[in-house]
């Protein structure tokens, strides 16, 4: 039979920073969840609503489920040198590299034909990567791989909040880890920071107001006063994790797959603004930025151009 030890082994061999375990059992957040729909926080993001009774129980994804492996990747680099002056957007740095999502995905496919290799039995076992309804930072905080910071993102004291996050759901018996302690403190500066307003208390975000929101999920026209504080994000924000203590020492990432392209870092706003279809899909071949598609980036493009 295999145990906690030797998966946790075979992940941190497969690129892993961060692995532990957290049973699958229903996080006591569904009160919350429905105050932050009732005062329409998550704006457009319908799929929160539908799903809202799963998020709090993965035995609604996963009947027999009996254990949560979860995992983080650090994907932290620092921004490659800029020679010239032109006009440019800045973008999150989770999306320097390739996506994260088909990295993480591959390597949790990968763990998982390890798992059923060497145990030699029929096993249940469900890959997730930010996109079916689970509270993966709950559970992630539960197999202690860090706090829910006040700015809503896993921090954990050696990586800060430069993750990403995957689980595998089973129906394996496993050992779980004990929690990560909450270690935030009295803290306020993501809070503060956020030039928007969009973090309204610890651990809630209001996603119409969120920068990353408005540049990543929305497609109508962002209001005036609020571009206006937006500053140059073309995709996505970094500001509330920026200010975190726990980010002021970063550790590089050592994955190839996450080291920072040059021509996606920082994104030319004359270049995307005269941009084709064509030329997007080939220059953003495997980046999340596809995500956006190329008439939203030249939306929030053309808005901060006017701004310069």
């Amino acid at each position: 039979m295999l145990n906690s030890s030797q998966i946790k082994q075979w992940a941190y061999r497969l690129g892993f920073d961060l692995v532990g375990i957290a049973p699958a059992a229903v996080i006591e957040y569904e009160q919350s969840l429905r105050e932050y729909l009732d005062k329409g926080y998550q704006d457009r993001m319908r799929y929160l609503e539908r799903n809202a009774a799963k998020r709090t129980d993965p035995r609604k994804l996963m009947p027999e489920a009996r254990s949560i492996i979860c995992m983080a990747m650090n994907y932290y680099a620092p921004l490659p040198e800029v020679v010239d002056e032109d006009i440019y957007g800045k973008v999150a740095r989770f999306a320097w590299g390739m996506d994260y999502h088909e990295v993480v995905r591959k390597k949790l496919k990968r763990l998982a034909a390890i798992i059923r290799r060497e145990l030699g039995q029929p096993v249940r076992l469900r890959c997730m990567v930010d996109t079916a309804p689970l509270a993966e930072k709950a559970h992630a905080a539960r197999a202690g791989l860090g706090w829910i910071g006040k700015n809503g993102l896993l921090i954990n004291e050696h990586y800060g909040s430069w993750l990403v996050l995957g689980e595998i759901i089973t129906n394996l018996e496993l050992e779980f880890d004990e929690p990560a302690a909450e270690r935030c403190g009295d803290c306020r500066q993501c809070l503060e920071a956020c030039p928007v307003g969009a973090l309204v208390k610890d651990r809630v975000l209001e996603a119409r107001k969120c920068i990353s929101y408005l540049t990543i999920e929305q497609r109508a026209e962002i209001p005036v006063k609020q571009a206006e504080k937006m500053g140059a994000w073309l995709f996505g924000c970094d500001i509330c994790q920026e200010v975190c203590p726990f980010n002021q020492e970063p550790v590089s990432t050592e994955l190839a797959e996450f080291q920072p392209q040059p021509l996606w870092c920082r994104i030319n706003l004359r270049e995307i603004l005269e941009m084709d279809e064509e030329e997007f899909q080939r220059r953003f071949a495997g980046s999340s930025l596809l995500r956006a598609g190329l008439q939203n980036l030249q939306r929030v493009a053309g808005m901060i151009y006017r701004q310069c």
